[in-house]
């Protein structure tokens, strides 16, 4: 809703609002994009326009949600790009049409009607905020927090969210800069695409949101975490409602990749072995103790991710099309 419509008047001397285009990507998903979609439908930011990226789907999906959501820009690719690719379809669509923000937005996701808001609102107040991302709840539980911010351990390349599993009880609605954002809520000013690039498409999903956020950091720009936009999150249900073994090979590949380029522009002194050390014997063992007996496709995955990195080899993995989906986190 336009505030101004509240007093029944035009406010005349209210500036216009900055257009902001909000990118889904969707593979294979329709019921959760439409899900998603209709959330949108009744978001109060008065000049935003919705892109949902159909990262070649084969079930129809993109097809069933253009007839639907007819507002939308729709864009098709023949294959899947990945979720990066698929996203920087829709990044050079918004850029392209003259947005002053994009925001990325996994379409497993449902948003509260005012969560551009208190973004456009916190790029404005804060001139070095080049990424914003919000309060992210477990879709079901509306106080139980999935993201408060993204928390990176120099020591180890350990990545982790603030306040994930806890209660929504206050502890974390202080606003305020943070290593990273999740490309599950990505709000992005238009111009750092300009300054530092396109996500990595290398990468194909997951760490992508992590190296660009590193970049821009690099850039002197600040990544903040605003807790008034609150979005709910259907966790991973892309992926089968868990994360499967192909998650360990994409995050651990990534990751290294990601830290090794932030070490090579001189910000940490991360070095190959540290980075192994945790990401591959530490989380090994702790897959192994997770999954016991189950846990052999884990290891081999996480295994595969750091001889792949090591190898150069990066894009898609080979794995079956329905692992393959790259629209969800």
């Amino acid at each position: 809703m336009n505030p101004a419509a509240d007093t029944g008047m035009a406010d005349e001397s209210r500036a216009p609002a900055a257009p902001v285009w909000v990118v889904l990507v969707v593979y294979d998903s329709y019921g959760d994009t439409r899900d998603c979609l209709e959330s949108l439908a009744v978001a109060t930011w008065p000049d935003l326009t919705v892109a949902v990226v159909d990262n070649g789907s084969g079930d129809g999906s993109g097809e069933r949600l253009r007839d639907e959501f007819p507002g939308a820009v729709h864009i098709r690719s023949e294959e899947n790009l990945g979720f990066a690719g698929g996203c920087n379809l829709g990044i050079r669509a918004a850029l392209a049409a003259g947005a002053a923000y994009v925001c990325l937005l996994n379409n497993d996701t449902l948003v509260d009607p005012g969560f551009i808001e208190p973004l456009v609102a916190r790029a404005e107040a804060e001139p070095r905020a080049g990424i914003i991302g919000g309060k992210i709840l477990y879709d079901g539980s509306d106080d139980v927090i999935w993201f408060a911010g993204g928390e990176v351990d120099p020591r180890r390349g350990f990545t982790s969210h603030r306040g994930q599993d806890q209660a929504d009880d206050g502890s974390f609605d202080q606003p305020g800069p943070v290593d990273y954002v999740t490309g599950c809520l990505f709000f992005v000013r238009s111009e750092l695409f300009g300054r530092i690039g396109l996500l990595d498409e290398r990468f194909f999903m997951y760490a992508e949101e992590v190296d660009f956020c590193l970049r821009a950091r690099r850039a002197g720009v600040t990544c903040y975490y605003e807790p008034a936009s609150v979005i709910r999150h259907r966790v991973s249900r892309s992926m089968g409602g868990a994360y499967r073994p192909r998650f360990y090979y994409y995050q651990t590949r990534n990751l290294l990749e990601a830290y090794r380029l932030d070490a090579a522009a001189g910000r940490w002194s991360l070095t190959t072995l540290r980075l192994w050390r945790y990401l591959v014997l530490g989380q090994g063992l702790t897959l192994a103790r997770a999954h016991r007996l189950r846990a052999l496709p884990y290891l081999a995955a996480l295994w595969s991710g750091f001889f792949d990195y090591m190898r150069g080899r990066f894009g898609a993995a080979g794995a079956p099309a329905a692992e393959r989906g790259g629209e969800s986190r």
